[in-house]
C-alpha cells in the first residue's frame, strides 16, 4: 500500500484499500477529521460505503491508518538501512531525508501528508492516541542502534536517548511544528528543491557535530 503512495502500483487485491486511503488522505487534509465524513471518502474513492467498514472498521481507524503510511518500511529508507554497511553520515542522511523529504513539495501525496499533519496540530482529532509514538518507535530504535554503534555501547542509555530526540528535533521544526514560522520568517530555507536539499545536507552536518560532542564528552568522563 505504501508503495503505491510513493508511485509504485499495488497488487490488484489491494486496490480498494488503496483507493480508500488515497481518498481519505485528501478528504482529511482538506476538511479535518471532524468535518470529514466516511460518505465523502467512499464517494471520492468510488467505492461502496461498506468498504470502509470492511477494510478499516470506522473513521477513526481509517484516520490512524492514513497517519501510519509515511512510517511504513516501504516509505522509509532509514528504518530499512543496513547499519553494517552504512557510515554515520549515511545513516544521518537517510534519517533526515525521511524526516524532511526534499521532494515533498513536488509530490502530491507528501504535500497532502504535510497538510494533514498541520491540521492535526491545529485541530487535534483526539483519536490518534499513542499511535504516532508507536509508529515512530522503529525510527527511534534505529537511531539508538546507530548511536550505540558509534559509542561502542551494547544498549542505549539516557544520554543516547537525549541525543536521539535532539537529532530529531533539528528537522521537525521544518516539517511540522514550526514550519509556518519558517515559511514566514525565512522562506528561502524551504522554498524549492535545491533549498530543501541544502537543508538536509546542513542537518547532517549539524548532527555530526552533536554526535562528535557526545563522543568527546564520553571520552573525557
Amino acid at each position: 500500500m505504501a508503495q503505491r503512495l510513493l508511485g509504485h502500483p499495488p497488487a490488484s487485491q489491494e486496490e480498494t484499500r488503496w483507493r480508500l486511503l488515497l481518498a481519505a488522505t485528501g478528504v482529511f487534509a482538506e476538511s479535518g477529521y471532524r468535518a470529514a465524513t466516511t460518505r465523502a471518502i467512499a464517494r471520492r474513492a468510488g467505492v461502496n460505503l461498506a468498504a470502509i467498514h470492511y477494510h478499516f472498521g470506522d473513521k477513526a481507524a481509517l484516520y490512524r491508518e492514513v497517519f501510519r503510511l509515511p512510517f511504513l518500511n516501504q516509505c522509509n529508507g532509514f528504518v530499512t538501512l543496513d547499519l553494517a554497511q552504512a557510515s554515520l553520515r549515511d545513516g544521518l542522511l537517510a534519517f533526515y531525508t525521511w524526516l524532511f523529504p526534499p521532494g515533498a513539495e513536488e509530490d502530491p501525496m507528501l504535500r497532502q501528508f504535510m497538510r494533514l499533519h498541520a491540521r492535526e496540530e491545529a485541530e487535534p482529532s483526539g483519536v490518534l492516541g499513542d499511535a504516532m509514538v508507536e509508529v515512530y518507535r522503529a525510527n527511534h530504535e534505529k537511531l539508538q542502534a546507530l548511536l550505540c554503534r558509534e559509542f561502542g555501547l551494547a544498549a542505549a542509555d539516557g544520554e543516547v536517548d537525549r541525543l536521539c530526540f535532539c537529532l530529531a528535533g533539528l528537522a521537525t521544526v521544518y516539517s511540522h511544528g514550526g514550519r509556518q514560522a519558517v515559511e514566514i520568517l525565512a522562506p528561502q530555507l524551504v522554498k524549492g528543491l535545491p533549498a530543501r536539499e541544502a537543508m538536509v545536507a546542513r542537518l547532517v552536518e549539524y548532527a555530526l557535530v552533536l554526535v562528535g560532542g557526545e563522543r568527546a564528552r564520553r571520552a573525557s568522563a
